[in-house]
């Protein structure tokens, strides 16, 4: 009978992980103040592996003893005493202050020691009128720094269109951004591409770079810059623009050149309203057309309706008798030829022309006709 006892020894069953009811992790800096913490209603931990597996898990990241951005996800897995963080599920991260920001995604790796979050799945930046959407976001905490990977969007809304859900009027796209979200300096230090939608159409928009501050609500756009209106033939070439994306205008200081279908324009000033599609000319007004050329110290038309006017100074010089129209206003509007038609309600206009000399044959004047005024 003994011949048929086993002699193999009996494998112990794993150890079953422990249960706690909560889970409280904290870590101070040099100077005894809290660095962080992470908290859990639930937590199961494994001995052998030393890992936690943590259900609806909050933290904390402070900044000189005070908190700075909080953290919370649907569950995380916690490596040793926090060496390695791994939050899933609904993961929002928000930068405290007056005007907080939220970095959301599906998945994000904390490592706590080096100040550093990666956050890998549908990662996305947001404050009250923006949003930043990517690849991969790599968080660094400690350095207020969000780099940004993978074809990053930036889309703005108005108050109205956010509130509302809508998609956003205005997305523009580049190869990578660095944001500080504290300080709120944006860069993207390669060519970046942007369309407005409205009702009445799309406006696209190319730049070689960007840099500037979405605390501050601006966005400095890099030389060259381009705006375009494929549907009624508008574009505008610039210098370096100023884009005040939370009051939707584009504005620049130094000359530029555009057109609206067979009307061009150039200036030494302008800026133009995104909202409205109105340009405006505050400066060396000077617009052409084919025939015809205007010079006024400032000019405004809007793109939809192709309404134009002139004010100061304005002259109006025609080819047909070299005829000069003098007025302090001109109005005009864009005819289905393309070309513009310009009329002065209300304001006193002064104009000259040039008779063509009489055919040969015809019975001669006793004296040189002048040029006729009125």
């Amino acid at each position: 009978m003994s011949g048929c006892v086993s002699s193999k020894p009996k494998v112990p069953p794993p150890a079953e992980p422990f249960v706690f009811k909560s889970l409280d992790l904290e870590q101070q800096d040099s100077r005894g103040r809290p660095a962080w913490n992470l908290k859990s209603p639930e937590a199961r931990y494994d001995i052998t592996r030393q890992v936690a597996q943590a259900r609806a898990p909050r933290g904390t990241v402070f900044k000189r003893g005070k908190a700075n951005i909080t953290i919370r996800a649907l569950s995380a897995t916690v490596i040793g005493d926090g060496q390695a963080i791994q939050l899933e599920g609904d993961v929002v991260i928000t930068l405290l202050g007056q005007n907080p920001v939220r970095i959301t995604g599906e998945q994000a790796r904390w490592i706590p020691s080096q100040s550093l979050m990666l956050i890998d799945r549908k990662p996305a930046a947001l404050d009250r009128q923006s949003r930043i959407i990517a690849q991969l976001a790599t968080y660094y905490l400690d350095r207020d720094l969000i780099e940004l990977r993978g074809s990053p969007v930036l889309e703005q809304w108005d108050s109205k269109a956010k509130a509302n859900n809508k998609p956003a009027p205005l997305r523009v796209q580049t190869a990578q951004v660095d944001w500080k979200p504290e300080q709120g300096d944006l860069k993207a230090p390669q060519q970046v591409r942007g369309q407005r939608r409205d009702k009445d159409g799309q406006l696209n928009l190319t730049a070689s770079a960007l840099t500037g501050n979405l605390r501050e609500g601006f966005v400095d756009l890099i030389a060259p810059v381009q705006v375009r209106d494929p549907k009624r033939k508008g574009w505008l070439n610039a210098q370096q623009t100023r884009w005040l994306i939370n009051d939707q205008q584009l504005s620049s200081d130094q000359p530029f050149q555009g057109a609206f279908n067979k009307l061009q324009g150039e200036g030494k000033q302008f800026k133009v309203d995104l909202a409205s599609s109105t340009v405006f000319i505050p400066a060396g007004c000077n617009l052409r057309q084919p025939g015809e050329q205007l010079t006024a110290q400032r000019c405004q038309w809007n793109w939809p309706t192709g309404r134009f006017q002139a004010q100061g100074d304005v002259v109006l010089r025609r080819a047909t008798y070299k005829q000069i129209t003098r007025s302090s206003e001109l109005r005009g509007s864009i005819g289905k030829d393309g070309t513009a038609v310009f009329s002065s309600p209300g304001a006193k206009v002064n104009s000259q022309f040039t008779l063509p000399p009489a055919q040969k044959g015809a019975k001669q004047p006793s004296r040189s006709a002048p040029a006729v005024r009125f």
